[in-house]
């Protein structure tokens, strides 16, 4: 059961500049909309587990997946790859990134499509998708059922909240981590270190740093 608030570090007010400024970021020249404090979490992230693939759910322009490539071969492995999949993939090419197509709802469709379940591990997943709360759900679903012990997926922007747009999202990301984690109370444990690191949540995905426990998936619970 998830015991910890969803308030984040920031509030509104600070937000305002802060947002524009995610929202502006490109890494390479390619637009990734990352926060800085979130790059920084990641490259911890990445260092710590020594992951082999990035998943990404949700690519966008492409910046992010070039981003976590290049950290992943700095901080982890020589060949680490990223694989991203988003229901319109950019047109780009990149050495190490597979951009797939595919809808979140329905991941199997596309790891079968594409032989993705022999991926190198560990894995790192970030889920990016459409940030609506019945589709980070089927997100959260698929990943406690295929990923290892220890591996990590990480549900981005729940900041949603703090910036008064949730409802858009119906709920958003807080809603089904919330959702998830009353369901299958023991399958995911939220990374306190990575979530605090810089403050309580201070971070655009509270609560969203989610290591896979030992406890095996079942859909029952």
């Amino acid at each position: 059961m998830m015991n910890r608030s969803f308030k984040s570090f920031f509030d509104k007010a600070q937000l305002e500049s802060y947002q524009s400024g995610v929202m502006n970021y490109s890494y390479k020249g390619v637009p990734c909309l990352k926060s800085p404090i979130d790059i920084a979490i990641y490259m911890s992230l990445i260092f710590n587990t020594g992951c082999r693939t990035i998943i990404e759910i949700g690519s966008k322009h492409g910046g992010s997946a070039i981003m976590l490539r290049d950290f992943g071969r700095i901080l982890s492995h020589s060949e680490v790859r990223v694989v991203s999949i988003d229901v319109s993939p950019p047109s780009i090419q990149e050495e190490g990134i597979g951009f797939f197509r595919g809808d979140v709802r329905d991941l199997r469709v596309t790891f079968d499509r594409h032989g993705l379940w022999a991926l190198p591990r560990p894995w790192l997943v970030v889920e990016d998708s459409s940030h609506i709360a019945a589709d980070v759900m089927s997100a959260m679903v698929f990943f406690a059922e295929h990923l290892k012990p220890q591996e990590w997926l990480v549900v981005e922007d729940g900041i949603l909240a703090e910036l008064g747009i949730e409802d858009r999202y119906n709920g958003g990301p807080n809603r089904a981590i919330e959702s998830f984690q009353r369901a299958y109370p023991s399958i995911f444990k939220v990374g306190e270190g990575y979530c605090d690191m810089f403050g309580y949540n201070a971070t655009y995905n509270p609560n969203g740093f989610l290591c896979r426990s030992e406890v095996a998936w079942s859909a029952k619970g």
